[in-house]
């Protein structure tokens, strides 16, 4: 019997570009490695058409598989206690007990708090297996989709060039909300969001929906001002986590990155022809033509929407790109465990990443699972790993032999308030103002700040608020010190 032909990489894309476009048009297969090229492309400036195409190229790799995962969170941290204990004398610390474990687990699925009368079921519980079915079914809630939707609104908005009357970031959370609950791979989430083609509403009035932002998808394109060079240095730092914004006037610094490649990424988001400025001389242009980073070009001729499906499919599907799940698996990770395996949107040279063979597999194993966000928060929040109590990380040998202590976002300090009968009005402005800082800063770098104290200690809004809600009355009518101390 013959062994089954291997295609590279790269000719195995050419390929499922071919076969879904093969499916979506209705025509004959043609030889696999022309495919892409010779296929009759269909009209792709309708968003439907983008969606089926982006599903049918996913299928052609794989994505349609069974999700039953052979790797746990026993081999996570198997995994991962050989790489730390190779590199460190430092002891691993504790797990956590039943309270501090739900009150994180809630907090960082949800951003919300446990009741006391929660942790009390759950204290009295006895199930061996509890800890595991509360994130299962935290990891089903509305509350967790729409925590990691604020989560990526945050990131996408975070000092975006986007003028504020052509952008809505409340579609696009509402719209990532959705796709999260749904469970929508990573992959098409992102697809949607880099190969959208935003267009002027000449209906729209008084500056509203004039781009149509009111479609959430939109909204990324937007934040970029719709501008291919944002485009290409924000797509490759937010869904790859590399800086090469560096390389748009001239060659990287410290990276490998050169300045053609940057134009050469810039070109997929052009509307026509794209030049990039000469060097020495800006008056001087030169056309570039579409190519990935890795190398890969488009079929050519090829119209603006197109290319950016095109653009989409190499991001995302292309298995020699092991960036855009790496940067995912670290974002999460980062945001869980209080520590990355390097910084989320800065990576240099591969010799930056701690654990790399771990933070590697653990990709290729989201990558497996059909991009599937549910199963990488499973993973980690059942592990050993993110369950530690939290200790200062003296060194970078001794990341992961603890937890690492993370800040509150904005909206969860505001939302806090508000169960406690503040947050609402001025008092969420002012918080969500005050506490705004880059959600892809590693929160090791986070610090605290005077004018966040004053307004927590000093705000007449806050204290007035709160001696008129709920806790202030239900702590007056607790007479015995030990429960009020308790509750």
């Amino acid at each position: 019997m013959c062994s089954p032909v291997r295609l590279r990489p790269r000719l195995r894309l050419a390929v499922a570009l071919g076969l879904a476009l093969t499916v979506l048009v209705g025509e004959s297969l043609v030889p696999p490695a022309e495919a892409a090229p010779r296929m009759n492309w269909p009209d792709l400036s309708k968003h439907q058409n983008k969606v089926r195409m982006l599903e049918l190229i996913g299928d052609q790799f794989g994505r349609r598989v069974s999700r039953r995962s052979r790797y746990h969170a026993d081999d996570l941290d198997r995994d991962l206690e050989k790489f730390v204990q190779r590199g460190t004398s430092t002891p691993l610390a504790p797990k956590i007990d039943d309270e501090t474990f739900l009150r994180r687990i809630t907090l960082d699925l949800t951003g919300r708090t446990p009741t006391a009368a929660q942790i009390a079921a759950f204290e009295a519980d006895a199930s061996p297996e509890k800890r595991s079915k509360k994130i299962d079914e935290l990891l089903e809630s509305d509350q967790w989709a729409r925590k990691w939707a604020r989560y990526w609104r945050t990131v996408i908005f975070h000092d975006a060039p986007g003028q504020r009357n052509q952008t809505n970031p409340q579609a696009l959370e509402d719209w990532l909300a959705e796709q999260f609950a749904a469970g929508r791979g990573w992959d098409l989430i992102v697809g949607e969001l880099v190969s959208a083609s935003p267009q002027r509403n000449k209906d729209a009035k008084n500056n509203k929906n004039v781009w149509n932002q009111d479609t959430g998808h939109n909204n990324f394109v937007l934040s970029s001002n719709r501008d291919a060079e944002n485009l290409a240095s924000r797509t490759a730092r937010l869904f790859m986590g590399i800086s090469i914004e560096c390389a748009e006037c001239h060659d990287h610094p410290f990276d490998n990155w050169k300045r053609e490649q940057f134009h050469e990424l810039a070109a997929f988001f052009s509307g026509g022809r794209y030049y990039m400025p000469d060097e020495a001389d800006p008056k001087k242009k030169h056309r570039m033509d579409p190519r990935f980073l890795l190398g890969e070009k488009p079929p050519e001729n090829l119209k603006a929407d197109q290319r950016r499906v095109v653009l989409a499919a190499y991001l995302v599907y292309n298995p020699e790109n092991y960036w855009f799940a790496r940067s995912y698996v670290n974002r999460v990770w980062s945001e869980l465990v209080g520590d990355g395996f390097y910084a989320v949107d800065s990576l240099g040279p591969d010799k930056d990443v701690v654990h790399k063979l771990l933070v590697n597999k653990i990709a290729a194993e989201f990558r497996g699972q059909e991009f599937d966000s549910r199963w990488l928060f499973r993973l980690i929040c059942n592990s050993d790993a993110y369950q530690r109590e939290v200790r200062p990380i003296a060194s970078q040998s001794d990341l992961f032999t603890a937890a690492s202590p993370t800040r509150l976002r904005p909206w969860e300090i505001a939302d806090r308030l508000a169960s406690l009968g503040a947050g609402q009005g001025n008092i969420r402005r002012d918080v969500q103002n005050t506490f705004e800082q880059n959600p892809s800063v590693p929160h090791k770098q986070l610090e605290g700040t005077v004018q966040q104290a004053l307004l927590m200690m000093n705000s007449g809004a806050v204290a007035g608020s709160l001696a008129k809600g709920p806790l202030l009355k239900r702590l007056r009518g607790i007479k015995d010190d030990e429960k009020l101390i308790e509750e």
